[in-house]
């Protein structure tokens, strides 16, 4: 891929690393970058080759945000403005529901719709120098298609906050509500992002997966349900009984590694 294109796209062994790259303004996401992302995803999750993705930002920042100009053009006509609106909901969703797990390499800032993007991914990793922030209230606007994924991530309490502030919140309070999952120095924060991948490409592919389906639909489930049980243990049964999961016992028994971590 070029290195002009609005994201870039390396292979790194089993994983695949999309950069956000529109440096000269802190990688503001305009429709481009939207646009490549929601592609990248989409085509990468159906890719048996790729163990994970990582999103990280080049230059001094993971992302700003959305690109204001880009969302003001999009404002002044309103079958554009609802077209964009519902392409950047599908860019979470995208992230979200990609059945290869992803990692996002957060340093500097993580405003707006980047704290959408990492809190649609799975796993978060950040530097203790990043500021994240929701100041949509603060340009008249509301983090709407962020909202389903950031209130999962920091939780109700911390979202009825943030949401209405606009406050900017450092990286250690990120953490202690739970919504980053590892904390680093920012010269530690390749070594931890890689050793984190060095977890998943033991894991098996399709059981993967299944664990992301399992956490978004388990979520939603009425733990006192009948119906919840059964969907649970049939989901058990399905996968127990895949080759998969045959190789994975085989080898725990034969203290040996899977075929998916050789």
């Amino acid at each position: 891929m070029s290195n002009t294109a609005a994201v870039l796209e390396e292979r790194r062994g089993k994983s695949v690393w999309l950069t956000l790259n529109r440096p000269e303004v802190k990688n503001a996401m305009n429709g481009e970058m939207i646009e490549a992302l929601v592609e990248a995803f989409r085509r990468l999750g159906a890719d048996d080759n790729t163990r994970a993705i990582v999103l990280a930002g080049a230059g001094d920042a993971f992302c700003s945000g959305a690109d204001l100009a880009y969302m003001m053009q999009q404002a002044q006509q309103q079958a554009a403005n609802q077209q964009s609106g519902l392409t950047l909901s599908s860019l979470f969703r995208t992230i979200a529901e990609c059945p290869k797990p992803v990692v996002a390499r957060v340093h500097g800032l993580c405003f707006a719709g980047a704290t959408g993007l990492v809190s649609a991914s799975d796993i978060l990793v950040a530097s203790r120098n990043v500021k994240f922030g929701l100041p949509e209230v603060k340009r008249g606007l509301i983090p709407a298609t962020i909202s389903p994924y950031v209130v999962q991530a920091m939780g109700v309490q911390a979202a009825r906050r943030y949401f209405i502030t606009g406050e900017t919140f450092t990286a250690e309070q990120a953490h202690a509500m739970g919504m980053v999952h590892e904390l680093c120095e920012p010269s530690e924060l390749d070594a931890k992002v890689d050793a984190i991948l060095a977890e998943l490409d033991s894991c098996a592919p399709l059981a993967m997966a299944e664990c992301k389906k399992l956490v978004r639909d388990v979520s939603r489930m009425d733990i006192t349900s009948d119906d919840t049980h059964h969907d649970v243990a049939m989901r058990l049964v399905k996968v127990r009984s895949s080759s998969e999961a045959a190789e994975g016992m085989m080898a725990f028994m034969q203290k040996r590694k899977p075929v998916w971590a050789q």
